[in-house]
């Protein structure tokens, strides 16, 4: 019996607990926060360190994963001005100009705090790989590392709530 108790003890020992993988859940998040295509209404609000603030309204349209548009509808200084992104190509177009203006991902097209990036984001799967997965109390944290020097951040911190996530089920 006391052998039986020992083999039982290595066989639990040695089976590995079902380990999270980083990049299943990255893609999930993806999926929660940016579905693969739609259509949006949003609010920027750019708040200086002075303080001072100003708002932005964006209509958006996302199709697939690596088309992005958005027309600025307010302010008025802003009304218009639109951005488009085709994979790791942007382009900014103003009325007045009537040419668009090719943009990186690091510069803001309002001279804001946020950048094209902010703006015009892609899944974060697309542009970033999981270093690490942390398992935190009631929160996973995924470290994200830039796939390329092309996008605006290195390196992101991504907190995701574990009763949000659902793990794939296995085809076992």
């Amino acid at each position: 019996m006391r052998s039986f108790l020992i083999f039982l003890g290595l066989l639990v020992w040695a089976v590995p607990a079902v380990a999270i993988d980083g990049t299943a859940l990255l893609r999930q998040v993806d999926r929660n926060l940016n579905p693969e295509s739609y259509e949006s209404y949003r609010k920027l609000i750019n708040i200086e360190p002075d303080g001072r603030k100003k708002e932005f309204t964006l209509f958006t349209v996302k199709k697939g994963r690596d088309k992005v548009a958005s027309l600025f509808i307010a302010p008025a200084s802003e009304k218009g001005r639109s951005t488009l992104r085709l994979g790791d190509n942007m382009w900014f177009y103003i009325p007045n100009v009537g040419k668009p203006i090719r943009i990186t991902s690091l510069q803001s097209v309002v001279g804001g705090v946020f950048n094209n990036a902010d703006i015009l984001q892609l899944d974060y799967a697309e542009e970033y790989t999981v270093e690490k997965l942390e398992e935190q109390g009631n929160e996973y944290l995924l470290h994200l590392k830039a796939k390329t020097k092309t996008v605006a951040y290195d390196r992101i911190r991504l907190w995701q709530a574990r009763k949000r996530y659902f793990r794939p089920k296995s085809n076992v």
